[in-house]
């Protein structure tokens, strides 16, 4: 798996954060939210921002994840990008799906995030003229711990189509390179999960959870 890091200091995000046709979704630890519509900057001023990092991730997903059988079914790279908002200083974590393989056939149907435990956090995606993609997610959902959030293509995206830049509005106002996981899902059952690195900073509570959960690793 390749893995390529740009960091931008000061570039003024024309396509990287956003906000909803509307208003943002709040999406509470344990709900869900359906209807994403879509916004743009003109909407959410307050998304508009500088791009701390961006980091592009390859990966395959294989009709049999053990191994066994090698048939490629999708093979794609997921973009990560964060954004400091120019307005409240806080930061948004942006997702696009790229550059996938048209001569595949798998569809996406969802893709889950994980990393947000004790924030508070916003979802939707860009639908704006200038955004980069082909279509954003419907609905989104948050497991009941609130770290992992999931974002599902309900129309399905298809091998090369590019997914909208799909986001989680954050009060974080810092992050760190923490691993966090990204699983993509095809419509057929398939998946892959891979380590990504640009995620909230955990605050004081948040590191008790993660110190407990590396001791019960190690007591396995």
């Amino acid at each position: 798996m390749n893995y390529t890091k740009n960091i931008g200091a000061l570039i003024a995000l024309a396509c990287g954060s956003i906000v909803s046709a509307g208003d943002v979704q709040w999406l509470a630890a344990g709900d869900s939210v359906t209807g994403l519509s879509g916004t743009d900057n003109q909407l959410t001023p307050e998304l508009i921002g500088v791009v701390l990092d961006d980091s592009l991730y390859n990966f395959s997903i294989f009709a049999d994840p053990e191994g066994i059988d090698e048939t490629v079914l999708y093979e794609g790279t997921f973009m990560t990008r964060v954004v400091r908002s120019f307005e409240t200083g806080k930061l948004t974590f942006n997702y696009l799906l790229t550059e996938s393989n048209s001569q595949l056939a798998g569809l996406i149907s969802h893709i889950e995030i994980s990393g947000y435990a004790g924030w508070e956090s916003r979802v939707e995606y860009r639908n704006d003229a200038t955004a980069p993609g082909d279509e954003g997610p419907s609905d989104a959902s948050r497991s009941s711990d609130g770290n992992m959030i999931d974002f599902d293509f309900g129309t399905l995206l298809d091998s090369g189509e590019d997914s909208r830049f799909f986001f989680v509005m954050t009060d974080a106002e810092t992050f760190n390179e923490n691993i966090s996981i990204a699983t993509v899902y095809l419509q057929s059952g398939e998946s892959v999960s891979f380590d990504i690195g640009a995620v909230p900073t955990p605050g004081a509570l948040g590191l008790l959870s993660i110190a407990g959960l590396i001791t019960a690793r190690r007591r396995r």
